[in-house]
């Protein structure tokens, strides 16, 4: 993901740059994507922990 906010992909032969506007904004949103869901992920295991943690008092 962080090849892919420097415009940059790795397809087993090293960084290599995305010269295609297209596919850059392809990598983009899904790279937009991955942080989403790991935020998401983040947020819901907090919850829970927070959870038991009132729980237990």
């Amino acid at each position: 993901m962080s090849l892919a906010s420097r415009g940059l992909r790795d397809l087993d032969g090293g960084p290599e740059t995305v010269s295609d506007g297209a596919e850059l904004g392809r990598i983009r949103r899904q790279a937009r994507r991955v942080h989403l869901k790991s935020l998401g992920a983040a947020l819901v295991v907090a919850a829970v922990v927070v959870g038991l943690g009132v729980l237990r008092g």
